[in-house]
């Protein structure tokens, strides 16, 4: 679906690909790091992707952009990029030039592309009924608690806390008679109060300062930086989502023999 915007780099943190540029300037900003190795989608022959420090990029022109009002078209000749600005409109620079500016409107697109989600339904709040399907609590009551797991099928599962996310993750059978494959994790971001993926959170764990519904929690940030300010401040250590699991969560845990599972 994003094939000629897709951008693909030397993997960190378990990310390598990204569907645009809004996206590769977000990865960089979350880990604090610049991609290497970076190769780009040429717009018109995606099945071809050349080096970023080979690209000239038509900044601004009125085709339209993925996960961003500004479009960043990639061409691999530069008099292909001049005839095409000179019909589409838009401004030709280089790689780093379409990566800068992506960087300056991230975190302004990442509040309309969330309202978007949430419109067409790929984030789904709780409702005041919803309950945790391993605590059985209300994940609505807990604004900055709850996060969710959506399935391929739509189903949503909604749950009060990290902790409980991630148990449910690590022992599925325990909540549900079938287990499930994760299609979008959701969580929200420990400062901001927005949703952020999953995968792609820092989480801070071990802290024994600062507690959540569930009591020790695996803090959710959109950011590295912020998650490593917030450890150094209330204590643990900042990780990314694969370095996760509910026994480093809680000190000591263990599964109970047996939960009422919820219902499909």
């Amino acid at each position: 679906m994003w094939a000629r915007t897709w951008i693909r780099f030397k993997p960190f943190q378990g990310v390598e690909q990204v569907c645009s540029f809004h996206c590769l300037a977000d990865w960089s900003i979350k880990t604090g790091q610049t991609p290497t190795d970076i190769m780009l989608a040429v717009y018109h022959t995606p099945e071809k992707m050349i080096p970023a420090d080979k690209a000239f990029v038509v900044l601004g022109s009125t085709a339209a952009g993925t996960m961003s009002p500004v479009s960043k078209i990639v061409f691999d000749d530069k008099t292909k990029a001049v005839e095409f600005a000179e019909h589409c409109g838009g401004d030709v620079v280089d790689f780093q030039g379409a990566l800068a500016a992506a960087k300056s409107s991230v975190l302004k697109e990442n509040k309309m592309v969330k309202a978007r989600q949430l419109k067409k339904g790929k984030i789904v709040e709780p409702s005041e009924t919803d309950r945790c399907p391993v605590c059985n609590m209300f994940p609505a009551r807990y604004p900055y608690g709850k996060c969710q797991i959506q399935i391929k099928s739509g189903k949503t599962f909604h749950f009060c806390s990290t902790q409980c996310l991630f148990a449910f993750m690590g022992k599925q059978s325990l909540y549900v008679d079938t287990p499930v494959e994760p299609f979008l994790i959701w969580v929200v971001d420990r400062n901001s109060g927005m949703w952020t993926s999953g995968r792609t959170a820092f989480y801070v764990i071990g802290s024994s300062k600062v507690f959540g519904p569930m009591g020790y929690e695996a803090f959710p940030f959109n950011s590295i930086a912020e998650s490593s300010a917030f450890a150094a401040e209330n204590g643990g250590t900042a990780v990314g989502y694969g370095e996760v699991s509910v026994e480093k969560i809680v000190p000591g845990w263990r599964y109970p023999p047996k939960v009422l599972k919820t219902t499909e």
